[in-house]
């Protein structure tokens, strides 16, 4: 499994063979500036590619992180609580933050690498850095801030636990590899070396081709970068997919194996009502509770945290980590009649998973026309003892009533008329499991959308992350059969119902 020292071994081994190269073209003015120039332009190159290909997951990695600061601003009581509301509006542009940055980062690699405009280069790549840096850090350093307490609150800061973090990584390398926020907050410390280096003596580093070369190169990687960025973005699914739900993934497998693992908790952290001291305890064995021995309630000591082991399972009798997943979040619920995930996940055969993490639309008042009947009543003598009544039609008048019901976007309810709904109705007339998933905030809209676009399957729903993870399009179509991921498919590149008699 690839790891952050294997990388960078990796970018210091093409660093230096570029830095030789640039010596054999006589374009070196310092041999150390020239190795970080192509060390720091590779590392750039290849952390911004590896989010190219996803960019709606580094967009919502953004979101996880205005949401955050949202929180901790607001929870200020002086000038700066009037920046909260700020992030909430920056999350409707998290997409376009997204590619801007990856795009950047790309770019400024190549831009190191060929000794653009050296200055420039230089105080671009020190601030792109800082930023990073901020970033990493706020999320590692959260991890000292209890889940009550604000990220300014320094007074109330006590050990560090990984579960207080507000935002559980960077997604530096987005889903290629996920790294602990402890190591990518000092991998941006140390970053910040080489920049401040640039920055101050920026005459040393090199420049290779001719002006009109690196302007040209430098531009065609804007461009190029760009239109790959919505290529994976807006017109397809990512071209490589590093998510747990991708082709070929056994989701029953997997959601076994999570659901069976264990997590110990194996230490605490603790305060003292009475003196204000927070301390963190590490049980001697992993399971066992013994701190209250030590320190007693009676003495003002009560548990502010725990502190938990990673995730593992037991085999031949040996501990074995495992890494946990969006897999093992896999909840799904069938509105008020509780959790079908089960059911969905041990479906034998074929299956159609239709997922909207968000159904475009809005609330309206619609007004409709009922007509209203007019009744009269007829007193008629049956016998010359009993009497009955016959209602009669004296008119009938049209009234317009109100209601408020969800309205698809007509371009987004065409969708699903014209594309999903014909294949889904074809995956049911060959025996298929048909369903939609939807999140929780939409759930109330469910009943309005069916009838809207004429869907004949039932519609779940599902955490936003959760189906974000799962698909990155709205709508986007997943094919199992017996729980395994056969097939992904953007709303842009929907098949025809043909297909299916590939499936078989």
């Amino acid at each position: 499994m690839t790891s952050l020292p294997s990388l960078l071994i990796s970018f210091a081994v093409v660093g230096l063979i570029f830095a030789f190269l640039t010596q054999r073209a006589g374009k070196i003015n310092n041999w150390l500036w020239s190795f970080l120039q192509h060390f720091c332009g590779v590392w750039f190159v290849f952390s911004g590619l590896v989010k190219a290909v996803d960019p709606i997951g580094t967009a919502y990695k953004m979101e996880d992180y205005f949401a955050a600061f949202e929180q901790t601003f607001e929870g200020l009581n002086n000038v700066f609580k009037n920046i909260g509301p700020l992030f909430p509006y920056l999350a409707k542009f998290s997409t376009g933050f997204s590619i801007t940055m990856v795009v950047l980062e790309i770019v400024l690699g190549i831009m190191l690498i060929v000794g653009y405009s050296r200055k420039f280069t230089a105080w671009l790549f020190f601030l792109i850095v800082v930023f990073f840096t901020v970033l990493t850090g706020f999320t590692y350093l959260t991890g000292f801030v209890p889940s009550d307490a604000n990220f300014f609150d320094f007074a109330k800061w006590g050990p560090y636990v990984k579960t207080q973090m507000r935002v559980t990584d960077c997604g530096c390398f987005g889903d290629f590899i996920k790294l602990d926020p402890k190591v990518s907050f000092f991998k941006d410390l140390g970053l910040l070396l080489p920049a401040l280096l640039f920055l101050f003596r920026s005459r040393n580093m090199h420049q290779i081709f001719a002006r009109l070369t690196r302007n040209t190169t430098v531009a065609a990687s804007v461009l190029a970068t760009s239109l790959f960025c919505f290529q994976n973005a807006f017109w397809n699914l990512p071209m490589v997919d590093f998510r747990p739900f991708k082709i070929g993934t056994n989701i029953r497998e997997r959601y076994a194996l999570e659901k069976s693992a264990k997590i110990d908790v194996i230490g605490w952290v603790l305060e003292n009502t009475k003196t204000g001291e927070v301390i963190k305890f590490m049980e001697p064995e992993a399971g066992k509770i013994t701190y209250y021995k030590t320190y007693k309630a009676d003495e003002g000591w009560k548990v502010r945290e725990q502190i938990q082991s990673d995730m593992y399972v037991m085999q031949d009798g040996k501990r074995v980590p495992i890494a946990k997943t969006k897999v093992s979040e896999f909840v799904i619920e069938n509105g008020d009649m509780g959790e079908v995930t089960s059911e969905l996940l041990d479906e034998k055969g074929y299956s159609l998973m239709i997922v909207a993490y968000k159904l475009k639309g809005a609330r309206q008042v619609e007004t409709f026309t009922v007509q209203d009947t007019v009744f009269a009543v007829d007193t008629i003598q049956v016998t010359k003892d009993s009497m009955a009544f016959q209602r009669r039609v004296v008119s009938v008048q049209p009234r317009q009533v109100e209601k408020e019901s969800f309205i698809p976007e007509p371009t987004y309810a065409s969708l699903y008329r014209d594309k999903v709904n014909p294949l889904a109705d074809a995956a049911a007339k060959a025996g298929w499991k048909v369903y939609a998933l939807t999140t929780v905030g939409d759930a109330g809209n469910n009943a309005d959308f069916k009838v809207k676009t004429g869907a004949n399957y039932p519609i779940y729903k599902g955490d936003d992350k959760l189906l974000k993870t799962i698909i990155r399009a709205n709508p986007g179509l997943v094919i199992l059969k017996d729980g395994v991921v056969l097939d992904m498919y953007h709303h842009r590149h929907l098949p025809s119902p043909d297909v299916l008699s590939k499936y078989k």
